[in-house]
């Protein structure tokens, strides 16, 4: 029934549901098909829109809009549906930034409280300013359309803040195979693009930092501000147990008995553990092999460290091992990849 929905631990914003729903009735499927196995309604996150969607529910509800509608740019134009106004007071503080660089900052700081699953870093160097978006390992095989889904948001909000974007002057790193349909949106827009990185990394000139948004104001930023802050304080209480997983995976990957310190830090046994994994559609091998893998192409594609420190780090005893699995990973050894 509508209005039953009480404060709960999930990873999204269930205002950004809403807005999924709308798009999928404009391309004729109702509230209940795209929600079906969610166990909520489009009534109840109306009434009670900081209700936070789970894990469980928040594959589902990919899922479902996916196979509802399987057209190659559902991602990508859904993204574009989500402007600066969907994002809550995180949006206002954003939006009533002096610069660029102030709401990216403020973006980074904040993303936990609309989405838990993703974690927001912003680089700077002489040069040139980044924006990287990862998912630890959360997201499986839809991390492709989350990512997508992004990609089209944060063109929208680009285009809103700075007026048009000059994509020539972007280049992109994205975390999966080449998918042809975006690959050719992106170049329309000259944007340089690479696949197979180990996490979603958006590139462009630092002096872009510096350009000065139309409307600033200084009060709403702190109003905002001290609202998401209160969020914040919040999140902890309010992390999805998959998310409290993921995090502690992160922490001991290098430890040779990592599943049973991580049931132990969480309080349970591993065979509990392991099923309430397979209850969420989890397995901790995969999981751990996840993690392992961006780790990997991440320090092999970033720094000099030698291949035997990096497989010790990433808790391969033997680098055999890891040799062995980097090339299940990417069809490449860790030395070819390093050298391509």
């Amino acid at each position: 029934m509508a209005g039953q929905l009480t404060p709960n631990e999930g990873v999204l914003s269930g205002q950004y549901i809403v807005v999924v729903c709308d798009f999928m009735r404009q391309r004729g499927f109702s509230a209940e098909q795209v929600l079906a196995g969610t166990q909520i309604s489009l009534a109840e996150l109306q009434e009670h829109p900081d209700h936070l969607l789970s894990y469980r529910a928040l594959l589902q509800l990919i899922s479902n809009i996916n196979h509802l509608d399987p057209s190659p740019t559902l991602s990508f134009e859904l993204g574009l549906c989500l402007t600066v106004s969907n994002h809550g007071f995180l949006g206002y503080a954003v939006k009533a930034s002096p610069t660029l660089g102030d709401a990216l900052m403020l973006a980074a700081r904040y993303t936990e409280i609309r989405a838990a699953l993703l974690s927001f870093k912003v680089d700077v160097s002489t040069d040139t300013a980044s924006i990287s978006i990862d998912d630890n390992g959360m997201l499986g095989q839809w991390l492709p359309q989350v990512t997508e889904a992004l990609l089209g948001c944060l063109f929208v909000i680009g285009n809103e803040l700075l007026g048009s974007l000059d994509g020539r002057q972007l280049s992109l790193e994205l975390p999966f195979s080449s998918r042809p349909h975006l690959q050719l949106v992106l170049q329309v827009q000259g944007t340089a693009i690479a696949f197979d990185c180990p996490r979603t990394r958006i590139s462009f000139p630092a002096g872009w930092l510096n350009k000065r948004f139309q409307r600033p104001d200084p009060n709403l930023v702190k109003l905002a501000v001290a609202h998401c802050d209160e969020a914040l304080a919040n999140a902890a209480h309010q992390q999805d147990w998959v998310t409290k997983v993921g995090q502690l995976i992160k922490r001991y990957l290098a430890d040779p008995n990592a599943q049973e310190v991580v049931a132990n830090a969480l309080n349970m046994t591993p065979r509990t553990l392991h099923r309430r994994l397979a209850a969420n559609q989890l397995n901790f091998k995969t999981m751990i092999d996840n993690f392992r893998r961006n780790q990997a192409i991440e320090r092999l594609r970033y720094s000099h460290d030698a291949i035997s420190d990096i497989a010790a780090e990433l808790g391969y005893s033997d680098q055999s091992n890891f040799v062995r699995a980097f090339k299940r990973w990417t069809g490449k050894t860790p030395k070819q990849f390093r050298e391509q």
